[in-house]
């Protein structure tokens, strides 16, 4: 199985078009899309993508000013979103079937990242027998790893994800290699999506990768990422 994440920016906007052209070129059988907005543009992603073949389009009921999440996919799941997140809730949403879970986040900047992250930290020790796939822009990542300094807020929660059986599959596949998803105006780059794994999933990962491209022609301002997995004998 295919997945990827991957930054809209703002919802995408006059980009729109460009967008759809990369998310058809990308053709993964799950696509978890951050700073989606309920809006005429987010309509025309939705619309398009159905086209496509991704018959079942989750989403938040997040007002158009909000940036929330998406996950499109090619086959049924449940779905679920959070009120326990409060004005938070349209920053996760829950895919899952027999099999595992997917829950595509976007996390909100500086401190109010901890509240992502203990309502994470919960579900994971709510149910401990899942195989559990968080992805998303995460906006975070390791102090003098995933950034040249040490700005990150809550970049102590990685290790806790750790310390709960995760692993960040980029860095199981590629070990101590840097590579970044986003830059700054003042041109520092940062690791920021990410996928985290736990269970089986560990030994099913093929291949994870970030896809630079739609970045560098200034569709996003954020790189693609992809996840593969055998999941076929989970």
């Amino acid at each position: 199985m295919k997945i990827t994440t991957w930054n809209l920016r703002h919802g995408g906007g006059k980009r729109i078009n460009a967008i759809i052209s990369t998310l058809q070129k990308i053709n993964s059988d799950i696509l978890v899309l951050t700073e989606f907005r309920n809006n005429d543009y987010g309509e025309k992603v939705k619309t398009t993508l159905s086209n496509f073949g991704y018959s079942n389009i989750y989403t938040t009921n997040a007002e158009a000013k909000f940036n929330s999440v998406l996950i499109a996919c090619k086959q049924n799941f449940t779905s679920e979103t959070f009120t326990e997140l409060g004005e938070h809730e349209q920053r996760v949403i829950k895919i899952s079937t027999d099999n595992f879970t997917l829950l595509g986040t976007y996390f909100p900047n500086n401190d109010l990242k901890k509240y992502v992250f203990d309502f994470l930290i919960k579900y994971i020790q709510n149910n401990p027998d899942e195989n559990i796939i968080i992805t998303g822009d995460i906006n975070t990542g390791k102090h003098y790893i995933d950034e040249k300094g040490s700005t990150f807020f809550h970049s102590s929660y990685f290790d806790k994800l750790e310390q709960l059986g995760f692993v960040d599959a980029w860095r199981q596949v590629h070990n101590y290699k840097k590579e970044f998803s986003w830059y700054s105006n003042a041109g520092n780059g940062f690791r920021l999506n990410h996928f985290f794994i736990n269970g089986i999933l560990k030994q099913k990962v093929t291949d994870c990768f970030y896809d630079h491209q739609p970045r560098t022609d200034k569709i996003s301002d954020h790189s693609a990422m992809t996840l593969i997995v055998d999941l076929e004998i989970i």
